[in-house]
């Protein structure tokens, strides 16, 4: 036996038992997860905007702002595209010392992906982000007042009386390179069809809440109601409304969207990472998943021998 574990409690053993197997379960989940992260990067080829296939894509391309623009860190005020921050404050002291999260914060505005053949609108809400610009400072307010300098730096750490705030920040940049892997839709260029009779009928549904203004417009003789002709017109109307709402959908020029696809298995990961860097740090995670199952397996044994 490597390990003495002799001088235990029986319930002890018990104890750790189940510790080990539950690592061993959450261990081989995660070592799984990560590993088949590692494969889609690995094994999806990269599309181009202009051609891709509608549903499971991986893009690479220049980040570039929205139509709203870009946005602003909430901690620094550095203008990006996306961000991610958090501000922790200790507490404690000694072996009870830990940071607690105050404030937390994503963006979730658009933005946009630019490969060269096409631009293609990215919804970050619901993704897994790996933000190559990432600082971690430390300061004596809730908000910190001056922007970060070189991130683990000594001058970023400030003490008041016991007080340390722990900040964090993550953004994506204008003009970085971003990896993409996600569900990819085009709408637009005539592409979408209006259901005109469920059109011109919730458009009916709509007139019937204000009757008196639908009155004002269909009632011909003035007798306060709205006969049969009196009704066909209500709805020639509203299905000529239906056909010209369909015409300005078929008019919309093609938009390109890439989001969170609904199945499960399918993660929607973005990064300004390199392709190989994303996919090594996912094949790391998962060798370091499966070596923690093999210690956790061969210490269920040591304690199996002593029950």
């Amino acid at each position: 036996m490597l390990i003495d574990v002799t001088g235990l409690e029986y319930h002890e053993r018990l104890l750790f038992l189940l510790l080990c197997a539950g690592i061993v379960a959450a261990g081989t989940w995660y070592g799984f997860r990560q590993l088949r992260r590692y494969r889609l990067i690995a094994d999806t080829p990269t599309a181009r905007v202009r051609s891709a296939h509608q549903g499971y894509v991986e893009l690479v391309g220049q980040a570039l702002p929205g139509p709203e623009g870009p946005v602003r860190s909430p901690l620094t005020g550095n203008e990006c595209l996306w961000y991610h921050y958090r501000v922790e404050r200790e507490k404690g002291s000694g072996k009870n010392r830990r940071w607690v999260t105050e404030k937390e914060g994503t963006s979730s505005q658009w933005f946009q992906l630019d490969d060269g053949s096409g631009i293609c609108q990215i919804d970050p809400e619901g993704a897994r982000i790996r933000a190559e610009s990432r600082r971690r400072w430390y300061g004596s307010t809730p908000m910190p007042g001056a922007r970060p300098a070189r991130s683990g730096s000594l001058l970023n750490i400030s003490l008041s009386f016991g007080r340390r705030y722990r900040y964090l920040e993550e953004l994506i940049l204008e003009y970085e390179t971003l990896y993409a892997l996600g569900r990819f839709q085009s709408v637009g260029g005539g592409r979408d069809q209006l259901d005109r009779d469920s059109t011109a009928g919730e458009l009916i549904r709509r007139w019937k809440t204000r009757y008196d203004d639908l009155l004002a417009r269909f009632d011909s003789d003035g007798n306060g109601q709205l006969d049969t002709d009196e009704w066909q017109r209500v709805q020639t109307e509203a299905q000529r409304q239906a056909r010209q709402q369909q015409r300005q959908l078929h008019a919309l020029p093609t938009m390109h969207i890439l989001n969170c696809p609904d199945e499960s298995d399918q993660p929607y990961l973005l990064s300004t990472h390199d392709e190989e860097k994303l996919s090594r740090h996912y094949r790391w995670y998962a060798h370091g998943c499966f070596l923690a199952v093999l210690a956790a397996s061969w210490m269920a044994g040591e304690l199996l021998l002593t029950l």
